[in-house]
């Protein structure tokens, strides 16, 4: 079994980069939430040359095509892709042998300390 993933390159104005991070997580969970399939969202970069880079990776190249298809119907989706210019997109197979066995850690829980008096 191989994954699809797809390799997202484009632009942000530096003005809308945060307004983009934000939106981005909205789109990952709507589309998450459309296409259970979308199996991860693990990186977005800004690249030395002022590009971005953005990986998306679903369990089948059928799974990537279905999203893809679906974009129309997913407004937090359109609503990120309305702050990115020059995007260019090159899908790749990634076989599962090649999938990482070093999970990321989960986010630590906020340590609440009590109120000093």
């Amino acid at each position: 079994m191989s994954y699809c993933v797809e390799l997202v390159r484009f632009t942000v104005a530096d003005a809308d980069v945060d307004t983009f991070l934000e939106r981005r997580q909205e789109a990952i969970q709507e589309v998450k939430a459309a296409h259970p399939a979308l199996w991860s969202v693990p990186l977005c970069s800004r690249r030395t040359d002022g590009t971005w880079i953005d990986v998306w990776i679903y369990e089948t190249e059928d799974a990537a095509d279905a999203a893809n298809a679906d974009v129309e119907n997913l407004p937090k989706f359109l609503a990120m892709a309305a702050l990115i210019d020059n995007v260019e997109i090159e899908a790749t197979e990634m076989p599962t042998g090649a999938v990482s066995p070093i999970r990321p850690p989960t986010a630590p829980s906020p340590i609440h300390l009590p109120a000093s008096r």
